[in-house]
């Protein structure tokens, strides 16, 4: 099968969503398919698929772009390109999380850039911001007028979780029935990490630190650490990944205003066999996210991670993680995202009153491995493909 995945943002940008689109690639094509990438320039070239560095982020020179190939299945793996669904007959589209709702890959109106070079900036100021609005208004509209009709004419639309399936068919009527939950999958490299005894005391974050979206909540948890620093004997690693304005900023500025520099740290990136080794050290993984109307975990790769390494996670209920963590199992939750409900799960977790068995957490993730995903995805293509 001559398959055609649309992934804006790919490796070696960092994020879930885009380690989903690497991932998924590679697996199809070890399934004996013909897979091609379509991304913008930059994206990660391997072996293992054919990559098109063709994307604008313009949704309608994308079309047009895309237009031109032939594919027995196209595959919009976010769903800005909801609307390829228009063009080509054999269209898939998963969404994860805010991609569902951001429009970040929008129509523009033809001549807006020619009119913002030679004519608005002769306008007074207030008539240039108020003509500038509304073109915004105008082409989110039909961005999301054409990613609507998109959404209804696929062939499947695929959600990484429960929770992401009712967000998005609440914003997008009449898709509710349309809907596939297939979860990302992890790398059966997490699984050969070193199941030797941890120090339960060794705590670790991997995140983006992005500016325009807190959600991954970092400062939540490090503020309810701060209220357990004189009780509990911890370190707490933030493997910070891609940082974006000023969040690493006050990140630092909290940790020194609660007096935690000396257990809690933020570092860089890291290649693959140094985060199997923050894994390898870890006693708990955290991340406790908090949904948005709009933006929210949809279904965090990283937990798979940690718990193919053997290390259980604290995350919360607020997202599409409801669907795989079980309690006293592979992790815990904490009631919400607030400081004091992050702060009394830890304190469970830190006192010893769960205890955790390294085969059972690791046990988990099995059915997850990307073969296994690769698997269901092809099945949704030969089940509905004409």
């Amino acid at each position: 099968m001559k398959i055609g995945l649309v992934a804006p943002f790919f490796l070696p940008d960092i994020g879930g969503a885009n380690v989903y689109c690497y991932e998924l690639a590679k697996a199809l094509a070890r399934r004996g398919h013909e897979v091609h990438v379509f991304a913008r320039p930059g994206a990660l070239a391997d072996p293992a698929y054919i990559l098109h560095p063709v994307l604008t982020l313009n949704l309608a020179t994308d079309l047009s772009v895309l237009a031109a190939e032939k594919m027995d299945v196209w595959h919009s793996l976010f769903f800005f390109h909801a609307a390829l669904a228009l063009i080509k007959r054999n269209t898939f589209i998963t969404g994860h999380g805010d991609d569902f709702f951001s429009l970040r890959v929008r129509c523009t109106i033809p001549g807006r850039a020619w009119l913002q070079r030679h004519v608005f900036w002769r306008l007074p100021s207030r008539v240039c911001a108020a003509l500038e609005a509304a073109f915004a208004r105008t082409e989110k509209g039909l961005t999301w007028m054409i990613t609507w009709l998109g959404a209804l004419r696929a062939r499947r639309l695929v959600a990484v979780s429960t929770f992401s399936s009712a967000r998005a068919a609440g914003f997008y009527p009449m898709t509710r029935r349309r809907f596939e939950v297939i979860p990302p999958g992890v790398s059966d490299r997490f699984f050969q990490v070193s199941s030797r005894e941890r120090d339960r005391f060794n705590l670790l974050t991997v995140s983006r630190l992005d500016d325009e979206d807190r959600i991954k909540n970092v400062h939540g948890v490090i503020t309810a650490l701060g209220r357990l620093k004189d009780r509990f004997d911890f370190r707490y690693r933030i493997v910070g990944g891609t940082v974006r304005g000023r969040y690493r900023d006050e990140l630092d500025e909290l940790i020194a205003d609660l007096g935690l520099r000396e257990q809690v740290t933020i570092e860089g990136r890291k290649t693959d066999e140094e985060l199997i080794a923050c894994y390898e050290r870890a006693g708990l993984f955290i991340l406790c996210s908090y949904a948005e109307r709009r933006n929210f975990e949809g279904f965090g790769i990283v937990f798979l991670e940690a718990n193919a390494s053997g290390v259980p996670v604290l995350t919360t209920s607020d997202g599409g993680m409801r669907d795989y963590v079980l309690e006293g199992v592979n992790g815990l939750y904490a009631k919400d995202g607030s400081p004091e409900a992050i702060r009394a799960a830890l304190e469970r977790y830190l006192r010893g009153e769960l205890a955790f068995d390294t085969a059972r957490i690791r046990q988990a993730p099995e059915r997850y491995r990307w073969h296994r995903i690769a698997e269901l995805v092809e099945s949704m293509y030969l089940r509905y493909s004409h």
